[in-house]
């Protein structure tokens, strides 16, 4: 998929942040605050991580129900990806749990967190504005309230492990609505990143005021956005990684070693001139091809989940 972005669609990739924090990324754990607003936001967060080569150890708090989508689902679950059923009371052990794994993972990784605990869209963005109001916190323009539970405990298992919290801002230009069918379709798109690193040991450790730093930071992320949209870029210079030849390479040895042998397959079923055979691969083909089109759709803003619109006047803490 991050061969699909950077090669077949050619999409760019900016990223601005400090000269400074540039050297670090990819050379030590983090725990990495995105915002969720584009269908493709975390394929371009998975693209990033491939730019530092940590994308094979990258991680994320993901919704139970994707371990059970086909094949990624199940990539996921092998890779100790964090799943979390949204309800907090069951969520706030085994999700601790899953984070004490990752205290001895042997390899650098990030901890991709989408703390608004989904994507946003008009109508959750205004019920989060009314619990914002209702608990006196400013209102947001561009992000939902976020969901301070999940990273208050995230920080405290991840402490000592993590060196820093990168806060991630995504953006596309020219009001650019990015999708999956489009990158599949080999539409360019131009995605800008701004990313600030925070040491860790700034997040405080009582809960109450993380949960405090957390709304601030939120306050600060849509100020940045706010700047996007005024002047076209965000803050602060540019420090493009570039794209590395891997994702391609990977890409390209997986589809000779699988399609070789499925057109041998497709070629002596035609051969075979029986209509019941032909029949039967067409079905399978066809099943095949709704699946993944049902895979694609779970990323599609328009079939979002309602998380955020029935729950959110209730567990939005």
């Amino acid at each position: 998929m991050v061969a699909a972005l950077e090669w077949w669609s050619g999409t760019e990739c900016t990223l601005y942040t400090d000269p400074k924090s540039y050297p670090l990324y990819g050379n030590e754990n983090a725990i990495v605050v995105l915002n969720h607003a584009f269908e493709i936001d975390f394929l371009c967060g998975w693209t990033f991580c491939e730019r530092f080569r940590v994308l094979g150890s990258s991680k994320v708090l993901a919704k139970k129900e994707l371990a059970y989508v086909p094949v990624i689902g199940w990539m996921w679950y092998f890779l100790e990806i964090v799943f979390c059923k949204r309800k907090w009371e069951e969520d706030r052990t085994t999700v601790a749990q899953s984070l004490q794994n990752l205290r001895d993972y042997p390899e650098n990784y990030w901890f991709l967190l989408y703390c608004e605990g989904t994507r946003f869209t008009p109508k959750k963005h205004q019920i989060s504005m009314q619990v914002a109001e209702s608990k006196g916190l400013p209102q947001l323009k561009y992000h939902l309230l976020p969901r301070t539970k999940g990273f208050y405990v995230t920080v405290q298992n991840l402490r000592g492990t993590a060196a820093a919290v990168y806060d991630s801002t995504l953006n596309f230009r020219n009001n650019e609505v990015p999708t999956l069918l489009g990158i599949l379709n080999g539409k360019k798109y131009h995605a800008d990143l701004y990313v600030r690193r925070i040491p860790l040991e700034s997040v405080p450790d009582d809960e109450a005021e993380c949960a405090a730093w957390l709304h601030k930071l939120y306050q600060e992320k849509d100020s940045f956005q706010d700047h996007y949209t005024r002047t076209g870029r965000f803050p602060g210079p540019i420090m493009s990684p570039p794209r590395r030849p891997w994702s391609l390479i990977n890409w390209l040895f997986w589809s000779c070693v699988v399609l070789y042998p499925l057109g041998l397959l497709l070629a002596q079923l035609l051969s075979s001139g029986s209509v019941l055979t032909i029949t039967a691969a067409g079905v399978v083909c066809s099943s095949v091809s709704m699946g993944i089109r049902w895979m694609i759709g779970q990323t599609e803003i328009d079939k979002g989940s309602n998380y955020g619109i029935k729950t959110a006047p209730l567990n939005n803490n």
